[in-house]
């Protein structure tokens, strides 16, 4: 499968089922910047999975690591995205996602792009991949903009979303600066 950053495919390590996550150059890029800027991501990503396990959050285990790719844990699941389709979120879904983003705000991971498309049904709980966007960050900014993302992404549902991310432990500062960037987006629209 490809996306615009990387290409996945199934492998496996050793004896377990594994996805293998590359990200191919791009030629638009003098080549070595992209290389720099390749490496700096999948190490960043990499990274930023050690965290969300040590948060308790359910994601894939890294299991190696070389300079463009990452070789991770096969999870065997639904994306809530495409379960979305057919159905309206539902109040538990809104909740699990809303304690997986406090839980990886305590550890100052930010995803970057925390939506129903990076977040999956397993036997084991929900769980959410791609941080290929994402970052270590302690900005209050940062951490608000996923909160926004989501919202966006719910429609209707994102006000739930935010009540359940501080139920779940969540800032409210960060909630309040959700609200702020939100008041900038529309201000922005209508100018």
């Amino acid at each position: 499968m490809e996306g615009a950053e990387a290409i996945l495919k199934k492998t496996r390590v050793l004896s377990f089922p594994a996805v293998e996550k590359f990200r191919p150059r791009k030629k638009y890029r003098a080549e070595a910047l992209d290389e720099k800027i390749r490496r700096e991501r999948t190490r960043r990503e990499a990274r930023l999975l050690s965290r969300a396990k040590a948060a308790g959050v359910i994601c894939p285990i890294v299991y190696e690591v070389s300079d463009f790719a990452i070789r991770m844990k096969f999870l065997e699941g639904k994306m809530l995205y495409h379960a979305l389709r057919s159905r309206p979120i539902k109040p538990s879904e809104i909740a699990s996602a809303a304690r997986i983003l406090a839980a990886l705000h305590s550890l100052d991971v930010v995803h970057g792009d925390f939506t129903p498309a990076n977040l999956m049904g397993t036997k084991d709980g929900m769980a959410v991949i791609d941080f290929g966007l994402g970052c270590i960050s302690g900005d209050i900014e940062d951490k608000g903009t996923d909160v926004v993302t989501m919202k966006k992404a719910l429609g209707k549902q994102g006000g739930a979303f935010a009540h359940a991310y501080l139920r779940a432990g969540g800032k409210q500062s960060i909630v309040m600066m959700a609200h702020r960037i939100e008041s900038r987006a529309r201000y922005m629209e209508r100018g």
